[in-house]
């Protein structure tokens, strides 16, 4: 059954292939042609060549032109269950650009044919993981996004003893425990080397954000706004649950659900979850993990904008099926932002002083190891010890190896920032820039 798929899923890489190279006028040099052989050597499953060298051909192309809409295989649409699309399409009254026909149907079809790996999941385990008891609360990194979340949940990754979200549980929940080499494999071959916001290594064990697990089986998923940017103000609704009881109960719900589905496939295991959203869903986290522990990562906050309007511009590009207008996306930014805050502060007291902490960017990226083990030892978290030695070569080898992008901070960024976040710049203790007056 497995061959089956695989078959399949590498035809539909050929068809796709193909027309798109036709809309993109590609010409079939040596390299397509190379690219055209290999993908029918697979097809016939006699793979001979990674996957990395025939994608990057397309993907260095498409982005040289600026023809992202060509992009299909990165479309997270396609993890989700079919009654999910459904559900996703008619909020959004099924409005799709016909430039992204393509990365739309590439999703359906990868949904339909992966619909009996998620029947036979919900069949063979779906009454061990509503058994399965969260026997110890997670620990939750919580802060705005480009605040360094992701850095630090990769050097907790190496803590053994902890389970977290991959980038398997984060796209494909719902057939990962049943079909784990089938699941591995597709991810794989879903997922760009590397982010394309700031070039961090992607792989199948590379940790990401449970909002992605959620929303493949909720409307709720924060990042199908980015699917549907033109209804993002509904995405952005879900953050908080203003004013929507029912829909509160119904993601409380999937989301214990999800962390008991993690918990069994961590053979039971403390969860470190890393999600941005998760700050604005404090009281609902408490209620449900009434022992949860935070990290509370910040950073300066003209930094925070130029690099999330990069990384919604750049996400948006490869997740969308629906054209978007930037300038409301920058708003967009500026309204979560405060937003995010302005939770924070309000629920702060409800977390006790001994079960958060707060990290500033700036002073944990010059000491990363040294920092995250004040981290474990303030709130109390087992395991230092045996995971240092993996945390301390790998936060050493970042510094040589890896380079950060350079953010520019022109008289926009620093007059958005200082109009709709100059108090939580002071707050956090950041100098005021001025602008140029040029």
């Amino acid at each position: 059954m497995l061959v089956s798929l695989v078959n399949i899923s590498h035809g539909l890489k050929i068809l796709f292939g193909i027309i798109c190279s036709k809309f993109a006028r590609i010409s079939y040099n040596r390299y397509l042609r190379k690219l055209i052989f290999t993908h029918y050597l697979i097809f016939v499953g006699q793979p001979i060549l990674n996957n990395d060298k025939y994608q990057n051909i397309i993907n260095r192309f498409i982005m040289k032109k600026n023809k992202t809409w060509l992009i299909v295989h990165e479309e997270p649409l396609a993890g989700y269950s079919l009654l999910n699309i459904f559900n996703v399409l008619w909020d959004n009254k099924f409005r799709i650009h016909f430039k992204y026909i393509l990365r739309f149907l590439y999703a359906i079809v990868l949904s339909l044919i992966t619909a009996p790996l998620r029947i036979t999941q919900k069949i063979r385990f779906h009454g061990k993981i509503k058994n399965t008891k969260i026997t110890e609360d997670p620990i939750f990194i919580i802060g705005h996004y480009r605040t360094g979340t992701t850095y630090l949940m990769t050097l907790m990754a190496y803590d053994k003893s902890k389970g977290y979200v991959s980038n398997i549980e984060g796209y494909t929940p719902l057939f990962y425990l049943a079909f784990p080499k089938f699941t591995r494999w597709l991810i794989e071959s879903s997922l760009p080397n590397v982010r394309p916001m700031d070039n961090v290594i992607m792989g199948a064990d590379e940790p990401t954000e449970e909002e992605y697990t959620i929303g493949t089986f909720t409307p709720y998923g924060y990042y199908t706004g980015f699917i549907f940017p033109r209804n993002f103000d509904l995405y952005s609704k879900f953050l908080t649950f203003e004013g929507l009881p029912k829909h509160r109960k119904k993601w409380k719900k999937a989301y214990y659900y999800m962390t008991q589905l993690l918990s069994l496939g961590h053979g039971g295991k403390q969860l470190f979850l890393k999600n941005p959203t998760t700050t604005y869903r404090i009281p609902d986290i408490l209620e449900m993990y009434p022992n949860a522990k935070f990290i509370h990562t910040y950073r300066n906050p003209y930094e925070v904008y130029s690099s999330t309007v990069k990384f919604f511009d750049e996400v948006f590009a490869i997740y969308t099926l629906q054209t978007w207008d930037k300038e409301k996306m920058k708003q967009d930014i500026l309204n979560n932002y405060k937003l995010l805050y302005e939770c924070l502060e309000r629920d702060l007291h409800l977390i006790p002083k001994d079960r958060i902490v707060h990290s500033k960017y700036e002073d944990f990226i010059q000491r990363p190891a040294e920092s995250l083990e004040e981290i474990y030892k303030k709130l109390k978290i087992s395991g230092w010890e045996e995971c240092k030695k993996g945390i301390s070569t790998y936060a050493d080898s970042q510094k040589r190896e890896y380079k950060p992008n350079i953010h520019d901070i022109d008289d926009d960024v620093i007059r958005r920032v200082n109009e709709h976040w100059n108090e939580m710049r002071e707050s956090y203790g950041y100098e005021k820039l001025e602008l140029s007056n040029r």
